[in-house]
Protein backbone atom coordinates (compact mmCIF):
# COMPACT_ATOMS: atom_id res chain seq x y z
CA UNK A 1 0.00 0.00 0.00
CA UNK A 2 1.72 3.43 -1.06
CA UNK A 3 0.95 6.46 1.60
CA UNK A 4 -1.17 8.28 -0.44
CA UNK A 5 -3.99 4.91 -1.07
CA UNK A 6 -2.93 4.48 3.24
CA UNK A 7 -4.27 7.96 4.10
CA UNK A 8 -7.30 7.50 1.94
CA UNK A 9 -7.87 4.47 2.84
CA UNK A 10 -7.37 5.97 6.72
CA UNK A 11 -10.25 8.44 6.42
CA UNK A 12 -12.36 5.95 4.59
CA UNK A 13 -12.24 3.52 7.91
CA UNK A 14 -12.34 6.35 10.26
CA UNK A 15 -15.87 7.94 8.56
CA UNK A 16 -17.65 4.86 9.06
CA UNK A 17 -17.18 4.83 12.77
CA UNK A 18 -18.16 8.53 13.21
CA UNK A 19 -21.46 9.87 12.98
CA UNK A 20 -22.87 11.97 9.89
CA UNK A 21 -21.41 15.73 10.10
CA UNK A 22 -18.39 14.65 10.83
CA UNK A 23 -15.48 16.50 9.32
CA UNK A 24 -11.89 14.15 8.68
CA UNK A 25 -9.09 15.84 6.65
CA UNK A 26 -5.43 15.53 6.22
CA UNK A 27 -3.67 18.64 6.37
CA UNK A 28 0.42 19.56 5.94
CA UNK A 29 1.11 20.87 8.99
CA UNK A 30 4.87 23.03 9.43
CA UNK A 31 6.38 22.11 12.56
CA UNK A 32 9.53 23.12 14.11
CA UNK A 33 12.62 23.59 11.89
CA UNK A 34 11.29 23.99 8.94
CA UNK A 35 9.61 20.68 8.68
CA UNK A 36 5.86 19.82 7.16
CA UNK A 37 3.99 16.68 8.02
CA UNK A 38 0.59 15.34 7.40
CA UNK A 39 -1.63 15.28 10.30
CA UNK A 40 -5.34 14.61 10.62
CA UNK A 41 -7.71 16.50 11.95
CA UNK A 42 -11.36 14.86 13.19
CA UNK A 43 -13.66 17.71 14.14
CA UNK A 44 -17.19 16.12 15.35
CA UNK A 45 -20.39 17.93 15.12
CA UNK A 46 -20.35 20.60 17.45
CA UNK A 47 -16.67 21.03 18.04
CA UNK A 48 -14.08 23.41 16.91
CA UNK A 49 -11.13 21.90 18.23
CA UNK A 50 -9.30 18.66 17.49
CA UNK A 51 -5.95 16.44 18.38
CA UNK A 52 -3.66 16.53 15.99
CA UNK A 53 -2.49 13.21 15.26
CA UNK A 54 0.58 12.95 12.93
CA UNK A 55 0.14 9.93 9.89
CA UNK A 56 3.87 9.45 9.52
CA UNK A 57 4.50 7.28 12.51
CA UNK A 58 1.47 5.01 11.26
CA UNK A 59 2.60 4.51 7.84
CA UNK A 60 5.92 3.81 9.49
CA UNK A 61 4.14 0.54 11.15
CA UNK A 62 2.43 -0.31 8.09
CA UNK A 63 5.62 -0.98 6.41
CA UNK A 64 6.86 -2.92 9.42
CA UNK A 65 3.93 -5.21 8.56
CA UNK A 66 1.37 -3.96 11.14
CA UNK A 67 -2.14 -4.99 10.11
CA UNK A 68 -3.69 -1.55 8.93
CA UNK A 69 -6.82 -2.74 11.08
CA UNK A 70 -4.63 -2.73 13.86
CA UNK A 71 -3.70 0.56 12.95
CA UNK A 72 -7.01 2.67 12.43
CA UNK A 73 -7.80 1.17 15.75
CA UNK A 74 -4.78 2.90 17.46
CA UNK A 75 -5.57 6.12 15.87
CA UNK A 76 -9.08 6.12 16.54
CA UNK A 77 -8.70 4.91 20.37
CA UNK A 78 -5.73 8.30 20.44
CA UNK A 79 -8.37 10.51 18.81
CA UNK A 80 -11.04 9.55 21.68
CA UNK A 81 -8.03 9.48 24.44
CA UNK A 82 -7.26 13.08 23.53
CA UNK A 83 -10.43 14.77 22.27
CA UNK A 84 -12.27 17.42 24.17
CA UNK A 85 -15.99 17.85 24.64
CA UNK A 86 -16.11 21.70 24.61
CA UNK A 87 -15.35 24.28 21.65
CA UNK A 88 -12.95 27.08 21.99
CA UNK A 89 -14.36 30.42 21.99
CA UNK A 90 -12.20 31.91 19.52
CA UNK A 91 -13.31 35.55 20.59
CA UNK A 92 -11.43 34.43 23.85
CA UNK A 93 -7.96 35.24 21.67
CA UNK A 94 -9.41 39.44 20.85
CA UNK A 95 -9.48 40.51 23.76
CA UNK A 96 -5.78 41.14 25.18
CA UNK A 97 -6.32 40.59 28.79
CA UNK A 98 -8.04 37.14 28.41
CA UNK A 99 -4.41 35.79 27.18
CA UNK A 100 -2.20 37.95 29.10
CA UNK A 101 -1.59 35.26 32.31
CA UNK A 102 -1.62 32.53 29.60
CA UNK A 103 1.22 33.44 27.16
CA UNK A 104 4.75 31.61 27.51
CA UNK A 105 7.80 31.38 25.43
CA UNK A 106 9.95 28.19 24.50
CA UNK A 107 13.13 28.12 22.41
CA UNK A 108 14.05 26.72 18.54
CA UNK A 109 16.79 27.27 16.14
CA UNK A 110 17.37 30.89 14.25
CA UNK A 111 18.78 29.42 11.28
CA UNK A 112 16.56 26.24 10.66
CA UNK A 113 13.37 28.35 11.17
CA UNK A 114 14.26 31.85 9.36
CA UNK A 115 10.52 31.26 6.99
CA UNK A 116 8.54 30.45 10.32
CA UNK A 117 10.33 33.87 11.97
CA UNK A 118 9.37 36.09 9.12
CA UNK A 119 5.52 35.43 10.93
CA UNK A 120 5.85 35.33 14.30
CA UNK A 121 7.04 37.76 17.14
CA UNK A 122 10.29 36.73 18.66
CA UNK A 123 13.25 37.65 20.10
CA UNK A 124 17.18 36.80 19.64
CA UNK A 125 19.16 34.77 22.05
CA UNK A 126 22.44 33.57 21.39
CA UNK A 127 21.94 31.30 18.20
CA UNK A 128 18.35 30.67 19.17
CA UNK A 129 14.90 32.44 19.12
CA UNK A 130 12.43 32.85 21.64
CA UNK A 131 8.74 32.92 20.45
CA UNK A 132 5.76 32.71 22.20
CA UNK A 133 2.76 30.87 22.59
CA UNK A 134 -1.44 31.04 24.46
CA UNK A 135 -1.49 28.15 27.08
CA UNK A 136 -4.78 27.12 26.56
CA UNK A 137 -4.53 24.30 29.21
CA UNK A 138 -2.27 21.67 30.23
CA UNK A 139 -1.95 18.41 32.12
CA UNK A 140 0.80 15.97 33.28
CA UNK A 141 1.19 14.62 29.73
CA UNK A 142 0.34 17.63 27.24
CA UNK A 143 -0.97 20.64 26.52
CA UNK A 144 -3.00 22.59 23.80
CA UNK A 145 -1.22 26.33 22.72
CA UNK A 146 -1.50 28.26 19.91
CA UNK A 147 1.46 30.02 18.60
CA UNK A 148 1.02 34.13 18.59
CA UNK A 149 1.81 35.56 15.49
CA UNK A 150 2.26 38.88 14.00
CA UNK A 151 -1.13 39.23 13.32
CA UNK A 152 -1.86 38.91 16.51
CA UNK A 153 0.34 42.03 17.71
CA UNK A 154 -1.69 44.16 15.78
CA UNK A 155 -4.92 43.38 16.85
CA UNK A 156 -3.71 43.37 20.53
CA UNK A 157 -1.95 46.33 20.05
CA UNK A 158 1.40 44.92 21.84
CA UNK A 159 5.17 44.40 21.12
CA UNK A 160 7.41 41.62 21.28
CA UNK A 161 9.05 43.07 24.23
CA UNK A 162 5.98 43.09 26.06
CA UNK A 163 5.03 39.39 25.47
CA UNK A 164 8.77 38.45 26.79
CA UNK A 165 7.98 40.49 29.93
CA UNK A 166 4.86 38.29 30.51
CA UNK A 167 6.11 35.19 29.45
CA UNK A 168 9.18 35.59 31.96
CA UNK A 169 6.38 35.88 34.73
CA UNK A 170 3.93 33.10 33.15
CA UNK A 171 6.18 30.38 32.26
CA UNK A 172 8.25 29.66 35.28
CA UNK A 173 4.93 29.76 36.92
CA UNK A 174 2.69 27.62 34.49
CA UNK A 175 5.52 24.92 33.22
CA UNK A 176 6.97 24.12 36.21
CA UNK A 177 10.91 23.21 35.90
CA UNK A 178 12.71 20.27 36.87
CA UNK A 179 16.42 18.96 37.17
CA UNK A 180 16.84 15.47 38.10
CA UNK A 181 20.76 13.26 37.18
CA UNK A 182 20.57 11.31 34.34
CA UNK A 183 21.26 8.35 36.45
CA UNK A 184 18.42 8.91 38.58
CA UNK A 185 15.87 8.87 35.17
CA UNK A 186 18.06 6.20 34.05
CA UNK A 187 18.38 3.25 37.14
CA UNK A 188 14.64 2.71 37.19
CA UNK A 189 14.46 1.67 33.44
CA UNK A 190 17.15 -1.69 34.95
CA UNK A 191 14.14 -2.97 36.74
CA UNK A 192 13.32 -4.43 33.15
CA UNK A 193 16.52 -6.06 33.05
CA UNK A 194 18.20 -9.09 33.55
CA UNK A 195 19.69 -9.03 36.98
CA UNK A 196 23.05 -9.13 36.03
CA UNK A 197 22.92 -6.89 33.77
CA UNK A 198 21.01 -4.21 36.40
CA UNK A 199 24.03 -4.90 38.49
CA UNK A 200 26.79 -4.30 35.53
CA UNK A 201 24.87 -0.98 34.45
CA UNK A 202 24.62 0.54 38.30
CA UNK A 203 28.14 -0.07 39.01
CA UNK A 204 29.09 1.82 35.97
CA UNK A 205 26.72 4.64 37.35
CA UNK A 206 28.66 4.22 40.45
CA UNK A 207 32.00 4.52 38.97
CA UNK A 208 34.38 7.43 39.81
CA UNK A 209 34.88 8.00 36.05
CA UNK A 210 31.42 8.60 35.55
CA UNK A 211 30.48 12.22 34.18
CA UNK A 212 27.93 13.99 36.52
CA UNK A 213 24.92 14.38 34.02
CA UNK A 214 21.87 16.40 35.25
CA UNK A 215 18.70 16.59 32.76
CA UNK A 216 16.80 20.36 33.04
CA UNK A 217 13.29 20.63 31.35
CA UNK A 218 9.58 21.68 32.83
CA UNK A 219 7.20 19.00 34.63
CA UNK A 220 5.77 18.35 31.47
CA UNK A 221 8.25 17.59 29.43
CA UNK A 222 7.54 19.80 26.56
CA UNK A 223 9.10 22.72 25.05
CA UNK A 224 11.68 22.42 28.24
CA UNK A 225 14.55 23.71 27.03
CA UNK A 226 13.75 27.13 27.62
CA UNK A 227 14.01 26.57 31.20
CA UNK A 228 17.24 27.50 31.30
CA UNK A 229 15.85 31.01 30.69
CA UNK A 230 14.35 31.29 34.26
CA UNK A 231 15.41 33.41 37.06
CA UNK A 232 18.17 31.55 38.92
CA UNK A 233 17.55 28.10 37.70
CA UNK A 234 21.06 27.93 35.92
CA UNK A 235 22.09 29.55 38.98
CA UNK A 236 20.91 27.13 41.57
CA UNK A 237 22.42 24.45 40.20
CA UNK A 238 25.43 25.89 39.42
CA UNK A 239 26.34 26.59 42.88
CA UNK A 240 24.75 23.32 44.17
CA UNK A 241 27.64 21.68 42.23
CA UNK A 242 30.17 25.17 42.65
CA UNK A 243 31.18 24.55 39.08
CA UNK A 244 30.68 26.67 35.88
CA UNK A 245 28.09 24.58 33.59
CA UNK A 246 27.64 23.37 29.87
CA UNK A 247 24.31 23.38 28.25
CA UNK A 248 24.52 20.30 25.84
CA UNK A 249 20.72 21.21 23.81
CA UNK A 250 19.13 17.66 24.26
CA UNK A 251 16.28 18.82 22.54
CA UNK A 252 13.67 21.67 22.36
CA UNK A 253 12.27 19.77 25.12
CA UNK A 254 15.01 19.70 27.67
CA UNK A 255 19.02 20.21 27.77
CA UNK A 256 21.48 17.92 29.59
CA UNK A 257 23.74 20.02 32.05
CA UNK A 258 27.53 19.31 33.18
CA UNK A 259 29.92 21.01 35.27
CA UNK A 260 32.89 22.46 33.74
CA UNK A 261 35.09 21.19 36.52
CA UNK A 262 34.85 17.69 33.99
CA UNK A 263 37.67 17.19 31.62
CA UNK A 264 35.35 17.06 28.72
CA UNK A 265 36.52 19.82 25.78
CA UNK A 266 33.49 21.87 24.50
CA UNK A 267 34.64 20.68 21.06
CA UNK A 268 33.92 17.09 21.72
CA UNK A 269 31.05 17.94 23.61
CA UNK A 270 29.88 19.51 20.44
CA UNK A 271 30.58 16.70 18.19
CA UNK A 272 28.61 14.63 20.52
CA UNK A 273 25.60 16.79 20.33
CA UNK A 274 25.80 16.95 16.80
CA UNK A 275 26.35 13.18 16.34
CA UNK A 276 23.02 12.66 18.72
CA UNK A 277 21.30 15.22 16.69
CA UNK A 278 21.55 13.34 13.44
CA UNK A 279 20.97 9.87 14.56
CA UNK A 280 18.85 9.95 17.46
CA UNK A 281 16.77 13.38 17.34
CA UNK A 282 13.97 13.74 15.28
CA UNK A 283 14.62 16.44 12.56
CA UNK A 284 11.52 18.60 13.90
CA UNK A 285 13.16 18.76 17.89
CA UNK A 286 16.53 19.19 17.43
CA UNK A 287 17.24 22.58 19.02
CA UNK A 288 21.10 23.39 18.37
CA UNK A 289 24.17 21.77 17.49
CA UNK A 290 25.92 24.25 20.14
CA UNK A 291 26.99 23.70 23.23
CA UNK A 292 26.49 26.71 25.57
CA UNK A 293 28.29 27.61 28.94
CA UNK A 294 26.62 29.21 32.00
CA UNK A 295 28.97 31.60 33.81
CA UNK A 296 27.65 31.37 37.51
CA UNK A 297 30.00 34.76 38.31
CA UNK A 298 27.64 36.84 36.07
CA UNK A 299 24.61 34.53 35.68
CA UNK A 300 25.00 34.70 31.76
CA UNK A 301 25.01 32.15 29.23
CA UNK A 302 27.70 32.15 25.55
CA UNK A 303 28.34 29.79 23.11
Amino acid sequence: MTYEIFKTQVVAQLEEQFPSGTSITIQSISRNNNQTEDALTILEPGLNISPTIYLAPYFKQLRQDIPFASIVSQIYSYYQEHRTSHSIDTSFFTDFDNVRSHIVYKLIHQEKNRELLKEVPWIPFLDLAIVFYCLLSKSSTESASVLIRNEHLSYWNVTAPDLLSLAEKNTPFLLNSCCNSLEELLLPALEQLPFAEQSDTQQAFHSSTTVPMYVLTNQQRFGGACCILYDNVLKDIAERLNSDLYILPSSIHEVILMPTTVTESISSLSQMVTEVNESEVAAEEILSDHVYYYHRNTDSITM
